[in-house]
């Protein structure tokens, strides 16, 4: 008896013991879940370690860009001492910035123009229009050329050609190192594209597409025709008279069409006259450098899909002049005619189930800008003064010379192959063009 008490007491111990191990099991896993869940919300949570490293990462980031932008402001203050001020006027930017102006232009005034960091444009002055206000500009932007200063100023942003960086991020980025700028030694001379960027800081690149001054008097009684041949549009610049030069403003047909040859001459008169500036057909010097600007910023420039004029964009609203393309039997259609919205209404541009490409009249779309310049991806393949010779499998002794066009067109299949940093060659452009390819024009302060 006494035994099976013992016995009893022995197992009424270990059941107690063993319930107390239960409890303090339970106990265990319950502190571990809650240290856990402490753990990962201190790591993970909205205020974790995690979130606040990445913050503290961006912060760094912001601050290291700030620093570069404010070092690059005071490098502009710097070199406005030494800038001729018989060529240019030192302007301060809404964001204390400093710029050169060019004799015979206006730095704007306008909201959302007036900043280095958003995009500083300068407007030509006209008999009608000697400064650009909020009040004038919407009329500024149609009646006068205008252009973006880019603040190439060797801190913030660096003035060069750069097949590394884009050949190695860009799905269509043909990797020829022997395209270079193809200048002769007496345009090197008068253009000085490097030695200007390093006294004034930058340089200035078209607000817009060059575009054809004519086709601003479309109307619906006279139908403004789609002049789809080399004769009408391929002229060489002494075929052009001095008011029918193409244009950088809002709302013109682009030109295109056009041999490389022809817009390099055309892009070289409109300012041969000017004592403050040389016009140029853009480089693949200022093509890059701008490509560098944007990123830097956080505009894609790597996939264009959501701000670029492809096949591949999203449907949205444009107002103003256009022409659309359709696919059809492997042919693509070639419109009689461009449509132009009516004042103030706007036409949605439809994918659909069709595939049709929108070719867009200059900056008639808020959509298609980045930092003020319009319609840098896509519209048109946009030629630059990069050209030269390259092999291919069946050719060990390259005789063509290819033309270099950047940023992808309005024909072009989607906005990541064919981004902003997009480049390719072709042999036609050499003496005629295509629909889709146009061109851009640059100014260098003279030194």
């Amino acid at each position: 008896m006494q035994s099976i008490r013992k016995n009893n007491s022995m197992r009424s111990t270990l059941n107690a013991v063993s319930g107390i191990t239960l409890i303090a099991l339970v106990v265990t896993i319950v502190v571990l879940l809650i240290l856990a869940s402490v753990s990962i919300t201190v790591v993970f949570g909205d205020n974790g370690i995690l979130q606040l490293a990445k913050e503290a990462g961006e912060k760094t980031n912001e601050a290291v860009k700030s620093d570069k932008e404010n070092i690059g402001y005071m490098t502009s203050y710097i070199k406005s001492l030494s800038w001729d001020s018989s060529k240019v006027t030192a302007v301060t930017t809404k964001d204390g910035g400093i710029v050169p102006v060019p004799k015979g232009f206006v730095g704007s005034e306008a909201d959302g123009e007036n900043t280095i960091k958003d995009g500083f444009v300068i407007y030509e002055i006209t008999d009608v229009i000697k400064s650009v206000t909020n009040e004038n500009v919407e009329r500024a932007r149609t009646d006068c050329n205008q252009f973006v200063w880019i603040p190439a100023d060797g801190v913030s942003l660096e003035y060069k050609q750069d097949q590394e960086t884009w050949k190695d991020k860009t799905l269509q980025y043909n990797e020829y190192t022997d395209w270079t700028d193809e200048e002769s030694e007496e345009e090197q001379k008068i253009v000085k594209r490097e030695e200007s960027v390093a006294k004034y800081g930058g340089f200035y690149v078209g607000r817009y597409e060059a575009g054809v001054p004519e086709s601003i008097n479309y109307d619906e009684t006279t139908k403004y025709t789609d002049k789809a041949n080399a004769a009408n549009r391929n002229k060489s610049a002494d075929q052009v008279e001095e008011k029918d030069l193409p244009a950088s403003r809002k709302g013109l047909q682009a030109w295109n069409y056009i041999s490389q040859i022809n817009a390099k001459e055309l892009s070289k008169k409109i300012y041969q006259n000017n004592d403050s500036v040389t016009s140029r057909l853009i480089d693949s010097y200022a093509w890059d450098t701008i490509c560098t600007w944007l990123s830097n910023d956080g505009i894609d420039v790597l996939d264009s899909t959501s701000w670029g004029n492809n096949i591949s964009a999203k449907d949205y609203m444009i107002s103003g002049l256009y022409a659309v393309f359709t696919f059809d039997n492997n042919v693509w259609s070639n419109p009689t005619y461009y449509s132009r919205t009516s004042e103030n209404s706007y036409f949605e541009i439809k994918r659909g189930e069709s595939i049709k490409g929108y070719e867009l009249a200059t900056g008639i779309t808020e959509r298609n800008k980045a930092k003020n310049i319009y319609d840098f991806a896509g519209n048109m393949w946009e030629m630059t003064t990069e050209e030269g010779k390259h092999k291919t499998q069946n050719d060990l002794m390259p005789t063509e010379t290819y033309k270099v066009g950047r940023g992808g067109g309005y024909l072009s299949a989607s906005g990541n192959i064919y981004p902003a940093s997009a480049r390719a060659g072709d042999t036609d452009t050499t003496t005629a063009g295509y629909r889709d390819a146009g061109f851009r024009i640059v100014l260098y302060v003279k030194e």
